[in-house]
């Protein structure tokens, strides 16, 4: 046995392949439920934290009425420690800055499901930044559990569901009714037995180091929220539209840009002001009167009394503009030439052991190493775990695990063939180490 496939067995012995199925608690949401308070005024804010600084966990969601207005932001935020829980009403309390200066007094752990969003948007539109959090989802996902969505752990493994009817509802509207408080508080106060018993799974299957080092980067990341799409020149490209000739391009993205400044004008999200499939019929017919915008299907009689006018102005705008060509696709990317068969056999033999070591830890293949991360260790043949670490595709945790055997199948495999030709076709390449596939 080689060096790389003794080191490989440690990997797998260090890590147990099958672990003691999780066993629910008993906890009862009532006691936290029935003091919980609504905090509407910075004084009261203050105060709470006050009374939470020695706390060891947080357990923290929000809600926004983004489906329904067109400036997304923070509409309420749910917090839950392991012995009192409150809403935080932003619109309500005019200074947050206690909020924003609490990491700061207190080193607690920051528990979210889902913290790309959560984690992003309290820092975006609050200034909050957190350093130190736990994603109960991922952690779920690492662990090996089936349950990922935040109802579904919570019914499995804490003996109660979470009602989601109020998933949709408008979190802008006030005042808040019993429900949406009920609905609220239980996302948060849910969470922190919820890492209690993760955080112990995963201690337990020796992952937790996996876990904390997902957790940095999720923190990091969410200091970099998504663009916004002022940024981008073809955000008026909706579902339906590459394919549209030039001069119909040319009219969407005029009907399309109305459509934008008047939902923000009205602060509704955009959908709601005139739904897609009638943008796509307008730039399709190019309708020049009235009568003919008011025969388009999905089209609002009261949008056209309000702004018939501005959008035949549109319509006409478009018809006399510069025709609109798409980049071609692929513009944007790398254009890397098409694998070799070497390449291509090679990345098909890593990703046959990462499918097999995904299937011996019970977690999806993807989440050990994506396939363009395979094929880039294919393409640059790395010599060494530091050439490994250095291409940028893998974290630590993942090169601990495979990237040993990683290098074994490489220096089994040799050099490629001076024949080895590349195959037909040119290959689409991603960025980022955790696509799927």
């Amino acid at each position: 046995m080689s060096n790389s496939e003794s080191l490989y067995h440690m990997n797998q012995n260090a890590i147990p392949s099958a672990t003691p199925p999780v066993v629910p608690l008993a906890f009862d949401p009532k006691p936290l439920l029935d003091t919980a308070v609504v905090i509407q005024s910075t004084e009261d804010l203050a105060r709470f934290l006050d009374g939470i600084a020695d706390t060891d966990v947080i357990g923290v969601d929000t809600e926004s009425a983004g489906f329904y207005r067109y400036r997304a932001t923070v509409n309420l935020i749910q917090v839950s420690t392991r012995t009192r829980a409150a809403i935080i009403d932003p619109q309500a309390v005019s200074d947050l800055s206690p909020l924003r200066e609490f990491p700061r007094r207190c080193a607690c752990q920051w528990i979210f499901h889902g913290a790309g969003y959560d984690a992003g948007a309290l820092f975006r539109y609050l200034g909050l930044e957190i350093a130190n959090l736990f994603d109960t989802r991922l952690a779920a996902e690492l662990a090996g559990l089936k349950e990922l969505g935040l109802g579904s752990l919570a019914e499995a493994y804490l003996g109660f569901p979470l009602d989601k009817k109020l998933q949709r509802c408008d979190w802008s509207r006030r005042p808040l009714t019993p429900g949406m408080i009920k609905y609220g508080l239980l996302d948060a106060i849910c969470l922190v037995p919820l890492r209690d018993l993760l955080r112990q799974r995963l201690a337990d299957q020796g992952r937790l180091g996996w876990a904390e080092e997902e957790f940095a980067i999720l923190a990091a990341d969410a200091r970099h929220g998504p663009a916004d799409h002022a940024d981008d020149p073809f955000a008026f490209v909706i579902k339906g539209a590459s394919r549209m000739p030039p001069r119909q391009l040319a009219v969407l993205k005029e009907v399309w840009t109305l459509r934008d400044r008047i939902a923000r004008a009205m602060d509704r999200a955009p959908f709601m002001v005139v739904a897609n499939p009638a943008l796509l019929e307008i730039a399709r017919q190019m309708p020049r009167s009235l009568a003919g915008l008011a025969a388009i299907s999905h089209m609002s009689a009261e949008f056209l009394r309000r702004h018939g006018k501005e959008l035949q102005a549109a319509i006409k705008r478009g018809c006399e503009a510069e025709p609109v060509r798409l980049p071609a696709p692929g513009d944007d990317r790398r254009r890397d030439l098409p694998p070799t068969n070497w390449e291509a056999e090679m990345t098909h033999r890593l990703r046959e052991l990462r499918d097999r070591e995904a299937a011996r830890l019970q977690v999806p293949p993807p989440l050990l190493a994506s396939s363009h991360a395979l094929f880039e260790v294919a393409r640059h043949r790395p010599a060494s775990l530091d050439e490994l670490r250095a291409m940028g595709e893998f974290r630590n945790w993942q090169i601990g695990l495979l990237g040993e055997a990683f290098l074994d199948l490489l220096q089994k495999s040799g050099p490629p063939p001076a024949s080895s030709g590349r195959r037909r076709g040119r290959r689409r390449s991603g960025r980022g180490s955790r696509p799927t596939g």
